[in-house]
């Protein structure tokens, strides 16, 4: 499994990219504002820790989250919650990037994502 910041930041800049979205979304992961006015670092952090902690079951337990029974849906029940999240403050996060890499890493880990 790639490293969180492998699998959350965005490509690299395209000549299209007017606005520079990328560039503020890629540092708001690997630098996020922790200034009490933004919730982008808690965001972040959450999305982090949720992300370790599908890689550290499957280190620990050679089998991936959402095959756990009883943990598995606690996880995804997070991912959604953190999907929800994302109609709040953001900060510079680009919330189309946040939304699909959850869901994306409830794929890979076993989840089925179809009819969300």
């Amino acid at each position: 499994m790639k490293s969180f910041y492998d699998v959350i930041c965005a490509g690299p800049r395209k000549s299209s990219d007017l606005t520079d979205w990328r560039a503020r979304h890629n540092t708001a992961v690997t630098l996020p504002i922790t200034r009490i006015s933004t919730l982008e670092s808690s965001l972040v952090y959450m999305l982090r820790g949720w992300y370790d902690y599908a890689r550290q079951h499957e280190q620990r337990f050679e089998s991936k989250i959402g095959d756990d029974g009883f943990l598995g849906p606690a996880w995804e029940e997070m991912g959604d919650n953190l999907r929800t999240l994302l109609n709040g403050d953001i900060g510079r996060l680009d919330g189309g990037t946040v939304d699909g890499f959850i869901l994306n890493t409830m794929r890979e880990n076993g989840v089925d994502t179809e009819h969300k």
